[in-house]
């Protein structure tokens, strides 16, 4: 049985408690699937392959997240203002994940980007419900859904952590961990969920890991962290997915927390963690 599809989409919401309520009711819909492209590194290190590029990941020897990125919201109440923002920080994204496999020789190369005012195709599918952004892995394209909530407060950290973690699936692919999972066997549906959910942790770790770097940077406070961690907890499998394909409250949590505290992808190797902590 290959590999189940990705699943990993959540809703941007209003502050607080209405903002816990729709985003337990919005995981579903992002896609990723497909093939990573093979290449080498600056420094001519090969992109790894197999299981070794789960396990033994040259990224997670790439030290801490350094790349400085200054306070950048200017504005707000407009889609063009949320798009300004949004753009700045995905900026970051570049080169801070571009700096970190420079050390380690990896190749880099940044993914495309789209903006949308309104829900659209993309990556060869409808967008659906409450999906608010996807990463299309054979593209290597990030679709960003600016909505309502997104233009009155585009520097919510929430929403960051959302785009932090699509853009981890990019990084997946750049390193040749999304080959390996696509190519992992599986025996049963349960075996290829273990595999899911091992990917999307990994994904909400990385992501974490780029929200501890730039954290001070973006003049976040402790409670902004609270309230992305109250948030994840209530958006465990056991409370919005059908199936076990993210994990539960309580590990999405966990990897948020190993990330966030790491500033690291060495906190984020789900490869090897024990089977209670991707459940």
């Amino acid at each position: 049985m290959p590999s189940v599809p990705i699943t990993a989409s959540i809703g941007f919401g209003p502050v607080h408690t209405p903002r816990i309520a729709l985003l337990a009711g919005a995981l579903a819909g992002l896609l990723f699937t497909g093939t990573a492209h093979a290449g080498t590194g600056a420094a001519g290190v090969p992109v790894p392959t197999g299981t070794e590029a789960l396990t033994r990941n040259p990224l997670y020897r790439s030290g801490k997240l350094t790349v400085p990125c200054g306070h950048q919201l200017e504005d707000s109440g407009s889609f063009t203002a949320a798009k300004k923002h949004l753009t700045a920080m995905l900026n970051c994204l570049d080169a801070s994940w571009s700096a970190q496999l420079k050390k380690v020789g990896l190749p880099f190369k940044k993914p495309k980007i789209r903006f949308m005012a309104k829900p659209s195709r993309a990556c060869g599918s409808a967008w659906g419900k409450n999906v608010t952004g996807r990463y299309c892995d054979n593209g290597r394209q990030l679709v960003i859904l600016i909505s309502d909530y997104a233009i009155t407060d585009p520097a919510d950290p929430v929403t960051l952590h959302l785009i932090a973690h699509e853009y981890a699936h990019h990084l997946q692919n750049l390193t040749g961990m999304a080959t390996a999972y696509q190519n992992m066997p599986a025996r049963t549906k349960a075996q290829a969920l273990t595999q899911s959910r091992r990917l999307e942790l990994q994904a909400d770790c990385l992501g974490a890991a780029f929200m501890g770097s730039v954290w001070a940077s973006q003049e976040y406070q402790d409670r902004d962290w609270k309230d992305v961690v109250d948030l994840y907890r209530q958006s465990g499998d056991e409370e919005v997915n059908k199936e076990r394909s993210h994990g539960t409250g309580k590990n999405r949590v966990a990897w948020l927390q190993k990330g966030f505290t790491a500033a690291s992808p060495a906190a984020c190797n789900t490869w090897t963690a024990p089977a209670s902590h991707v459940a």
